[in-house]
């Protein structure tokens, strides 16, 4: 079946291509098919893993194992490790005027349309895991050479996969620290409820889930509200109260601090891997 893709290839139009098809390639994939932005057929999935091309092949797309298979598609989306980048783009080659939409963390756009060349339009985006099932928190930069229509073609891939907001590349790293990594800031801070919930005597059932069901809650809440985090935390603490003494037993231990500390730190690490 794969064969047979490639053969017919030839004769298709393809609009867009994806280098790489892991989680986060899959789940935009999926996005914009579902949104209608692409047909199947005109779709090059390219992946040197064979379950993940048989995924794509299996939803009607194109599939390829050679990167170089990429070159004459108009949009590409670049979902590959940072340090996979350089081979690839040195067996693409694109031909003049191509976009390339990156999701590669600390990779910045100049890098980008250096490997590929002059003509070359790129738009950084930073999704975070949530896209997977389509709760995701995308920003979108506008690149070297990449126009506003650029950007709002964009807007309309990762909207198929949750929430999107337009910011400047130089925010990116930041960006990375905030959101793209921001879901395991709150799953860490879940697990550490979750370890003393058991402590204080209730069953592991019990602990899961109550904090999935209270994390959900007042994701909800603060997607909904006007108030600011710091705000609706004033709204739920008595004073006197069990919640007044939680949070300030949590910010003498230097809870805050420690977030902060550990945003910064991944901010820092986004700066680092731009450098390279």
């Amino acid at each position: 079946m794969e064969t047979l893709r490639r053969i017919l290839s030839a004769s298709m139009t393809l609009e867009i291509g994806f280098l790489g098809a892991g989680h986060m390639g899959h789940a935009i994939l999926e996005g914009g098919l579902a949104a209608g932005l692409w047909t199947p057929p005109s779709v090059l999935v390219v992946d040197h893993e064979a379950p993940r091309r048989a995924r794509a092949s299996d939803a009607g797309c194109v599939v390829n194992e050679q990167a170089g298979s990429l070159r004459d598609v108009p949009v590409l989306v670049c979902c590959v490790r940072p340090q996979d980048f350089p081979a690839a783009a040195a067996a693409i080659c694109p031909s003049q005027g191509q976009l390339v939409i990156s999701v590669m963390a600390g990779v910045e756009s100049q890098t980008i349309a250096a490997a590929f060349g002059a003509g070359t339009r790129v738009i950084r985006a930073m999704p975070n895991a949530p896209a997977a099932i389509g709760h995701g928190m995308t920003a979108i930069a506008r690149g070297i050479g990449a126009t506003q229509d650029d950007a709002a073609y964009a807007d309309r891939i990762f909207a198929g996969v949750g929430c999107t907001v337009q910011v400047d590349e130089s925010a990116m790293c930041a960006v990375t620290a905030v959101s793209g990594s921001g879901p395991a800031w709150v799953y860490l801070l879940a697990d550490a409820i979750r370890l003393e919930a058991i402590a204080l005597g209730l069953t592991q059932d019990t602990a899961d889930t109550l904090i999935r069901g209270t994390v959900e809650g007042a994701a909800a809440m603060l997607a909904s509200s006007e108030s600011s985090p710091a705000e609706l935390c004033d709204a739920v603490t008595t004073p006197g109260g069990t919640t007044e003494a939680g949070l300030a037993a949590m910010r003498a231990a230097g809870l805050v601090e420690a977030v902060r500390a550990g945003v910064a730190a991944a901010c820092r690490r986004g700066e680092e891997l731009a450098e390279k």
